[in-house]
């Protein structure tokens, strides 16, 4: 691996490396950055990709350091709740909180679009870790892509689109679960006659469109991904499904060529 800058700030080291993704051969330059104490173990990476030229990707990733960096600092709240259940239990196995960040870059022809997952792991005691994700898409002209550029949530579009994602979930019956999905996605709050049942969700409204924030471009369509535990039981870790281009052709913005 070829070093272009090395950077010591205390534990943690800053880097900026040439690599290529083993996802769709696309070649960038990826910069990481770590710091740990006997306390806790955070590494972080993100790609430097010339079409972000507001550098989201960036501070998306580097806030995200620093607010684990902030909550977890010696003598703070954690660590000092953290120190006084070991007084109270000595024998209790050490626990060393976890936070690492890494991407998965992906490169679709048609259309023209740079897109990124990143996969968030936490660990802070207990059986297992929690796991999140987050995407960035970026098309040829440096414009960051939102779900909005591309799908048309109005007149109901957003529940028929959830109903379709749910569906192509449910075809891989080793994965996924109805109940597991409906709850996830907010269908289990739909009345027979398609309206919200407000005391069911016990809420104010439901954005169903929510359900498609988190995605990445392929040739082939849109793979939307959810956190572990969003739509599937957590031995599932984080989940995601494609839709094709031709299942998405009524929902596509009429501004978005392929």
């Amino acid at each position: 691996m070829h070093k272009l800058n090395f950077l010591f700030l205390g534990f943690a080291v800053l880097f900026q490396a040439c690599t290529s993704s083993s996802s769709d051969s696309m070649t960038e330059r990826k910069a990481a950055l770590a710091d740990s104490t006997s306390f806790y173990s955070i590494s972080v990476e993100y790609p430097i990709e010339r079409r972000d030229v507001d550098n989201l990707m960036h501070d998306s990733v580097i806030e995200k350091f620093n607010t684990k960096k902030e909550e977890w600092k010696t003598g703070g709240t954690v660590h000092e709740s953290e120190l006084k259940i070991t007084s109270e239990f000595p024998d209790r196995a050490k626990i060393k909180y976890t936070y690492d960040i890494n991407f998965e870059a992906f490169s679709s022809k048609k259309p023209n679009v740079n897109s990124y997952l990143f996969t968030n792991y936490e660990y802070t005691g207990g059986a297992n870790g929690n796991i999140t994700v987050n995407t960035f898409a970026f098309s040829s002209d440096k414009k960051k892509i939102d779900i909005q550029d591309l799908l048309v949530f109005e007149n109901n579009k957003d529940v028929e689109l959830t109903k379709l994602l749910a569906a192509t979930a449910l075809s891989d019956t080793t994965l996924f679960f109805k109940d597991f999905v409906y709850d996830g996605l907010g269908l289990s709050y739909l009345k027979s006659d398609g309206t919200l049942d407000h005391e069911k969700c016990n809420c104010d409204g439901f954005f169903f469109g929510s359900n498609f924030q988190n995605f990445i471009l392929k040739d082939s369509g849109i793979v939307f991904y959810f956190n572990k535990y969003d739509i599937a039981p957590g031995a599932a870790g984080a989940t995601h499904v494609l839709l094709t281009w031709e299942q998405l052709k009524p929902y596509l913005n009429p501004s978005f060529k392929l």
